[in-house]
């Protein structure tokens, strides 16, 4: 990665979640470019709560190659290194981009509400990007937990954090899944990150404890219940078919 010119604006790519494909994006272009940033949203349409739920590669798959497109496109056209903003399932996708574009450097990574499974391998991408990647956590945020329980692919790191190296899991007390989506928060926590990798401690005096319960996810998800179902309904079969 080459370095950033002070004479060139910085350049952030914002990536939405499902059901708000452009909602957050004026207010957060806006307050970016009062401070001199650049901001491009890579857009891949609207999602609604069916897809995302959805264990149909397809329609993932969809959306990340859209991402992909456009990210590639910026990326090739900066004439700095790119940074990035993603929120929830946008996380999610933008770890596939990563993953599947090895020839594409990125300058920061800024992660929240994130659905990425916290076993993602930061390790193999850390030389391609200026890390550490912060994933920002809101104490009252359910639902990457809840999208790692009620179906597959996704993961609970935007609830539970990836406790990895080259990651800083960034707590917030009292915000939930979309309280970080305002000028507010992103002139506050991101700004200093993306100008100049200044890192602010989150909101709290003490970093906020996820709450407790969410850990009951990890345990009673959909795959626990299936497997136990499989047992409860087969195991008569397979008594009788021992029987005999």
């Amino acid at each position: 990665m080459r370095d950033r010119s002070p004479e060139e604006p910085p350049v952030v790519i914002l990536i939405h979640g499902i059901r708000s494909n452009t909602l957050w994006r004026p207010e957060i272009e806006a307050t970016l470019r009062s401070e001199g940033l650049v901001a491009h949203l890579a857009n891949y349409g609207y999602v609604d709560l069916f897809r995302f739920l959805a264990p149909v590669g397809r329609f993932r798959r969809r959306a990340i190659e859209q991402a992909k497109a456009q990210i590639r496109e910026i990326v090739g056209e900066s004439a700095v290194p790119v940074s990035v903003i993603a929120h929830s399932f946008g996380a999610y996708v933008f770890a596939h981009v990563l993953r599947e574009c090895a020839d594409l450097t990125f300058d920061r990574i800024i992660f929240c509400g994130g659905v990425t499974p916290s076993s993602f391998c930061w390790d193999d991408h850390k030389t391609r990007f200026n890390g550490p990647l912060i994933n920002d956590i809101g104490a009252r945020d359910i639902w990457p937990a809840v999208a790692e329980a009620v179906t597959f692919g996704y993961g609970s790191a935007g609830a539970n954090g990836f406790r990895k190296p080259w990651v800083r899991d960034r707590r917030h007390a009292g915000l939930s899944h979309c309280d970080f989506l305002n000028a507010e928060f992103c002139r506050t926590f991101w700004l200093p990150w993306l100008r100049a990798g200044h890192y602010v401690e989150g909101a709290a005096s003490e970093p906020a404890p996820a709450r407790s319960w969410l850990d009951l996810f990890s345990v009673f998800n959909i795959r626990t219940v299936l497997f136990g179902l499989a047992l409860w309904y087969g195991a008569p079969h397979a008594r009788a078919y021992w029987a005999f």
